[in-house]
């Protein structure tokens, strides 16, 4: 009995020395029961507070708890199978059992009257936008509420539910005053009528999360500036205040009676809304905190960041999700190096003399220069103070002396590592913040070229040649063409680049089948300057004024024994370890280097990357396809006509060693470092590449959770100090904002949490554009892909019966939906009994059968309206996919609809994002309705990009003339010219550039716009934002104002000229009024002015034209 008592008195004194607080998010109450979740996982605790006790413990997250109205069971998203998706279990404690099967993610918004669970998911839509669904946790039936657009909701009564209408997805934003903010509506299902506002038509703040109370609605409102709970009475009026926090925001709502709890911060409080008592409510974590403890990086090249050669050709020095490694081939030891505890470093390079690397890091709260050991054996050095903001990449000199660095507010550094001293050597006037780049020094170290963007030009570049000595700046060509990529000869006597010279267009006229415009392919070619006067041009036809040649000796085979003697063992610098000693080369002619200009006899090309050894030049050549991979070529640097050959296809990067002798290169990958080889330099690799990779496959360390969240957080916040567009900060105090949400990092116990803290950080900034991904995610081993069979699909008795197969364009058939697929025997109405032999009944979803099957044949059992059963053989698609089948339906029917209405005179163009894909799809479905009286440019729901320029150009084209055949054919010119009228549609989910295009053409007067005010998210970015753990902390960095300067889209959106709703009912119903209004317009507009064609006169007589 005393042993039992010691033993459970040690384990609550265990449970006591682990109890701590936690980052609360999603509270859910039900009398003095409150359900929350933390490290991602659902915990119970007391109303009053107290010490939690865990539900669930699954790696992955478990949100939006909600609790049954009988205490009895809960309710909640989680990510058991990959999607997120309702599960419910009992609240006592039990397995949780699976309600959907949406594909994710069914976002759990409470319980029915009914007892169901009630979901919101953009499951059922063409579009992200989410809508109602009920669930039965008894029998898996699925009741969709008739509404296409209610992010979340609540009954009010048995027939009455409350719901919010829209709200921005994925931005952080505060102050938000947009065309997308979120307004509260009313909807009773039975009476057939469409669902109505609670408040004013146009709402005047953001309303949201709508609860019960008595005749009243409780709900979110910023209409004060800050997010608190408001009430209204049952029919819109009544308007009152209950919570005034200023700082942190009211979040996620749950009632039980009159009290609500809230998440504030980190934490949880409870409001009585009858007295107005606010408290928080203490808890405490009795957890072992298993996601703080330090784990092992498996496989941190999948962050891998930058690859360079040691100037000995020996190691490549990497770096991966902030940490810095060298590696070689052979025997030679993978050595770490020492970067500061919860600091990230970038961008290392091994320093010459082969001792120290060389990289940017961030442990003294800026990113600085240091210098780290390179045996790994000790602390680094810093070795530049007084950063101000990003430095983006340094370039050390041939001899250690000097190292080249730039930064983020364009600027251009020398720094001289004997005395510290950094230099500025100028300020770029260029629009692009990495203003300079490409940095190439000479071998002796007397100067480094680099490449320089032109100022006022963002498209062109030039080439510029610095002298060490006095900083005296040369250019060495013009800015008319875009230059870059300088490499010097290793004997000092050329200055190789590369220049987009050479404009021969793949199209050369305006005729032809979707003729966008003359594109100039291989633009490129190689050019060289002569250092000193005299310099005979190697390439260069021999004559008889030629020098003899000596025999140039032969190259080391390619596959000789790379082994080495582990060079870095015994760790310790050796104390002044020096580079070697400077080669001897000729001096720089500085007078008259632009004149010195000769051309490499290669013919026109994408290259890139120049390098060479004196014997070979090599470079990097793109093919002439959209992913632009790179091959790497060489070409002997001689007169003998040779071509160049390709060393190796698919290389993303390669380098030579300081002699020459060695070349690395990393093979192509979409995403992490790719293969990275060593060999001795020669013009075709070697045959045994195993035997040359570099050892980085086994590469893994440790890695403390906190450390590392805590330079996320402080890399987010520089990110937007550096990137934002606004210098002001849109008038945010940020270093008071780092101070207020950095108070609570000691609080986050998971990375997802650290994602929410960094977001709420960026909400301060009131920009959109600002979402914030997550990162590295505990995730399960149980994520088994789903998928699609590209139809709407509704459980019945005996199995799944097909609602609709989803259309497509019939002349595509590979793109067709896997059941609408030629040869693919199945039709709407059938009942699908079996998949692979398996009964559908049997199971909770068909889903379950099709998992891991996406590109798989299966063989369908189908019973049809006759009752006989056939079969068919079905190739099922990703689950990605399911969404844009949908919509790919969805427009059909509506291309369809303009063509019935206006008996084939008017076109539809739809575009779903501004992207290259979608480029393809307004060259596919424009070109063959140029010719109509009327188009209609559907850019509702459409995600942003950046072609607006390219298709807004497209219809400034203008019909000035005619040519006429002999028989009187009319065609005009400009070719493809839109002559009729064009209308526009947007809506609250337009955008970005869907809205930049959309406020374009309202400016240029190319169109009507037709619908709702857009989102307004109108500052773009470049998503450079990527932190260690390739988690993102977008920001808003360059801002759209107006010919007179006035600032455009951001925050408001574009307004429509004819304003037009879709309301929630009637849309889900599918109806669409603002397409009917937009047939409307162009009718109208044409019957005020048709488009007219003129009347060809007879010749004139010769003589008198």
């Amino acid at each position: 009995m005393r042993a039992r008592l010691l033993a459970a008195l040690a384990l609550a004194w265990a449970c006591a020395a682990n109890a701590g607080p936690g980052y609360f998010r999603f509270p859910a109450l039900s009398g003095d029961t409150l359900v929350f979740t933390a490290e991602g996982d659902l915990w119970r605790v007391a109303a009053a507070g107290g010490r939690a006790s865990r539900l669930t413990t699954h790696p992955d997250q478990e949100i939006r708890a909600a609790i049954s109205p009988d205490g009895r069971q809960v309710a909640f998203t989680g990510a058991y199978e990959g999607p997120l998706e309702a599960y419910v279990m009992p609240l006592a404690g039990g397995l949780p059992k699976r309600l959907t099967w949406a594909g994710g993610p069914a976002f759990v918004a409470g319980w029915t009257p009914a007892g169901e669970v009630l979901f919101t998911t953009p499951a059922y839509q063409a579009t992200r936008e989410r809508q109602l669904a009920a669930v039965s946790p008894e029998t898996g039936a699925v009741r969709l509420l008739p509404l296409a657009q209610a992010s979340d909701g609540a009954y009010l009564d048995r027939d009455t539910v409350a719901f919010t209408r829209f709200g921005l997805q994925g931005d952080n934003v505060r102050r938000y005053r947009g065309g997308a903010m979120a307004s509260l509506w009313r909807f009773s299902p039975g009476k057939g009528a469409e669902a109505v506002p609670l408040g004013p038509a146009v709402p005047e703040a953001n309303e949201s999360s709508p609860l019960p109370w008595g005749s009243r609605i409780v709900f979110v409102s910023d209409r004060d500036g800050v997010a608190n709970l408001w009430s209204r009475d049952a029919g819109g009026g009544d308007l009152r205040q209950h919570t005034r926090h200023a700082g942190f925001e009211v979040r996620e709502p749950s009632i039980s009676g009159s009290r609500v709890a809230y998440r504030h911060g980190a934490d949880l409080r409870i409001v009585d809304l009858d007295t107005g008592a606010d408290r928080v409510v203490p808890i405490e974590l009795a957890s072992d905190f298993d996601q703080l403890r330090t784990r092992w990086v498996r496989k941190p090249l999948e962050n891998f960041t930058s690859a360079a050669l040691s100037p000995d050709g020996e190691r490549v020095v990497v770096t991966a999700r902030g940490r810095v490694a060298t590696a070689g081939v052979g025997l030679l030891r993978r050595v770490d190096i020492a970067v500061p505890a919860g600091s990230r470093a970038r961008e290392a390079v091994m320093m010459p003399g082969g001792k120290e690397v060389l990289a940017l890091c961030d442990a003294g709260g800026e990113y600085e220069l240091w210098l780290f050991p390179a045996d790994g054996s000790g602390p680094g050095r810093v070795i530049t103070r007084g950063a101000q903001a990003l430095r983006w990449r340094a370039w050390p000199s041939p001899d250690g002396k000097w190292i080249v660095h730039h930064d983020i507010r364009r600027q251009l550094w020398l720094h001289e590592v004997a005395t510290g001293k950094d230099t500025l050597l100028e300020e770029g006037a260029a629009t692009d913040d990495r203003a300079f780049d490409q940095v190439a020094w000479s071998p002796d170290a007397s100067a480094f070229a680099l490449k320089v963007e032109s100022p006022g030009n963002a498209t062109t570049s030039q080439v510029v040649l610095y002298r060490v000595a006095d900083r005296a700046r040369f250019p060495v060509t013009s800015t008319r063409y875009a230059s870059g990529w300088p490499a010097f000869s290793p004997d000092g006597k050329w200055l190789w680049f590369v220049s987009e010279r050479h404009f021969a267009a793949l199209n050369g006229n305006p005729w032809g089948d979707r003729n966008l415009g003359p594109y100039f392919d291989r633009r490129s070619r190689v050019y060289a300057i002569s250092l000193q006067p005299g310099n005979r041009f190697p390439f260069q036809p021999r004559d008889e004024l030629a020098p003899a040649k000596p025999e140039a000796p032969k190259e080391a085979p390619a596959d000789a024994p790379v082994a080495k003697k582990d060079t870095m063992k015994g760790a310790k610098p050796e104390p002044g370890a020096r580079p070697a000693a400077a080669p001897k080369v000729p001096p720089i002619a500085w007078e008259g280097l632009a004149s010195r200009l000769h051309e490499a006899p290669l013919p026109p090309g994408n290259y890139a990357a120049l390098a060479t050894d004196g014997k070979r030049l090599w470079f990097l050549e793109a093919e002439t396809a959209p992913e632009r991979k790179t091959a790497l070529r060489s070409i002997a640097i001689d007169n003998a006509g040779a071509p160049a050959e390709t060393f190796a296809p698919e290389v993303r990067q390669f380098a030579l060693s300081a002699d020459g002798k060695k070349l690395m290169w990393r093979k192509w990958v979409a995403r992490g470092a790719g293969e990275i080889h060593i060999a001795d330099t020669a013009a075709k690799p070697p045959t045994e590449l195993a035997r040359h990779q570099v050892k980085l496959a086994d590469w893994q360390f440790p890695a403390t959770p906190r450390e590392d969240w805590n330079q996320y957080f402080a890399d987010a916040w520089r990110f937007h100090r550096d990137h934002f567009h606004d210098p002001a900060m849109a008038g945010a105090d940020w270093p008071a904002a780092r101070r207020k949400y950095g108070a609570l990092l000691d609080r986050v116990t998971d990375r997802a949490e650290l994602a929410d803290l960094m977001g709420q950080m960026a909400a301060e900034l009131s920009s959109l554009h600002s979402q914030v991904g997550r990162g590295e995610v505990r995730k399960g081993d149980e994520d088994v892909e789903p998928a699609t069979l590209g139809a709407a699909l509704l459980k019945v008795a005996g199995g799944a019966r097909i609602e609709r197969i989803y259309r497509a364009d019939p002349e595509l058939p590979g793109e067709a939906p896997p059941l609408s697929r030629p040869g693919v025997d199945a039709r709407e109405g059938d009942v699908i009994v079996s998949v692979d032999g398996r009964a559908v009944a049997e199971v909770a979803d068909i889903s379950l059968l099709l998992r891991d099957k996406a590109g798989k044949q299966v063989l369908l059992g189908l019973k049809g309206a006759d009752g006989k059963l056939r079969k068919a053989v079905a190739v099922p698609a990703a689950w990605t996919r399911a969404m844009a089948f949908r919509r790919g339906d969805r427009e059909w029917e509506r291309r369809r609809r303009v063509e019935e209405a206006s008996g084939g005179r008017f076109g539809y163009v739809a575009l779903r994002a501004m992207g290259a894909a979608d480029v393809a799809t307004f060259a596919r479905e424009f070109y063959p309705v140029a010719g109509r009286e009327g188009l209609v440019i559907d850019v509702r729901d459409n995600d942003g990009g950046n072609i607006d320029s390219i298709v807004i150009e497209k219809l400034m084209r203008r019909a000035w003339a005619y040519w006429s055949t002999r028989d009187g054919r009319l065609s005009w010119n400009m070719q493809n010219a839109f002559r009729g009228r064009i209308v526009v549609l947007v809506n609250e989910r337009t955008y970005s550039d869907g809205e930049t295009f959309a406020e374009g053409v309202k400016r240029l007067g190319l169109a009507t716009v037709v619908g709702r005010r857009t989102t307004g998210a109108g500052v773009w970015l470049s998503d450079r934002n990527r932190l260690a753990d390739g988690g993102i902390a977008r920001s808003a960095e360059f801002a759209q104002m107006g010919l007179e300067g006035a600032w455009l889209v951001e925050g408001r959106g574009v307004a429509p000229d004819v304003e037009v709703d879709n309301p929630p009912h009637a849309t889900f119903r599918g109806e669409d009024a603002q397409l009917a209004a937009a047939i409307r317009v162009l009718e109208e507009a044409l019957a005020r002015d048709p488009v007219r064609e003129p009347k060809a006169q007879p010749r004139p007589t010769p003589g008198r034209w």
